[in-house]
């Protein structure tokens, strides 16, 4: 099952009206939209008016199955897990003409939750739950970690002329102001290329290496930016 992340960086809530606030004029119609389907639909649904005051995130999550015609679930054993106090969160925003998405975006972040997307459901968790499991994987870095060399070019003359070639050996030269031939260099840059937050935030995230390989520990998310990462490193050599 492929999850798609919604790009928000979010808290964990559904929006909340207050008992005084009208609701949605009628209930937004129910279409099985699936993965990046759902994703899209999400950036192009608009609500043109959302208002909560102090509102709970189940009444929150109610009110956007309605408004939405989505299925939106809780992952509430996760949160439990990262101390999330669901009875304690509470929600206050005004907003008018705003996508789905966004008013996600706006309500979740400033509780460190996010929104993920798996199938026809849009699952509200915290934000290293939404990146996945870490996995292990191997990379090769050599073609980046190369030592570069200043090859001297021999002197040439073409015959017939009175040019004798010389028997001194001039030495190749290593160029020596070359960073990536240092392996934490290639490490430092990979990791403010992909996912710099999700390095600094995630103590499970590792990458170790030599100047042949990089053992890197992150979920799949990341490891599929990684090798386009490597290739523009390597294309500064």
């Amino acid at each position: 099952m492929r999850t798609c992340l919604l790009v928000l960086v979010a808290a964990l809530a559904a929006p909340v009206l207050p008992a005084s606030t009208p609701g949605p004029a009628e209930a937004a119609p129910r279409t099985r939209l699936e993965g990046a389907a759902l994703l899209r639909a999400l950036e192009r649904q608009r609500l043109s008016e959302v208002r909560f005051q102090e509102a709970s995130l189940d009444s929150v999550v109610r009110w956007l199955r309605v408004a939405t015609g989505q299925n939106i679930v809780v992952k509430t054993a996760v949160l439990a897990k990262a101390d999330v106090d669901l009875e304690a969160l509470r929600f206050n925003v005004e907003l008018a003409d705003i996508s789905v998405a966004n008013l996600l975006r706006v309500i979740l972040q400033p509780h460190g939750l996010t929104a993920v997307v798996k199938q026809n459901i849009i699952f509200i968790t915290t934000i290293r739950d939404s990146y996945g499991r870490p996995l292990t994987r191997m990379y090769g870095i050599a073609h980046i970690t190369w030592q570069k060399t200043d090859f001297p070019a021999p002197s040439l003359d073409l015959r017939p002329s009175n040019f004798v070639p010389t028997d001194e050996y001039e030495p190749e030269v290593p160029v020596e102001d070359d960073p990536l031939t240092d392996a934490e260099a290639v490490i430092e840059l990979l990791k403010q290329m992909v996912e710099p937050e999700g390095w600094a935030a995630n103590d499970d995230w590792t990458i170790s290496g030599t100047r042949r390989y990089l053992l890197v520990r992150a979920p799949a998310s990341v490891h599929r930016k990684i090798p386009r990462a490597l290739a523009e490193i390597a294309s500064m050599k």
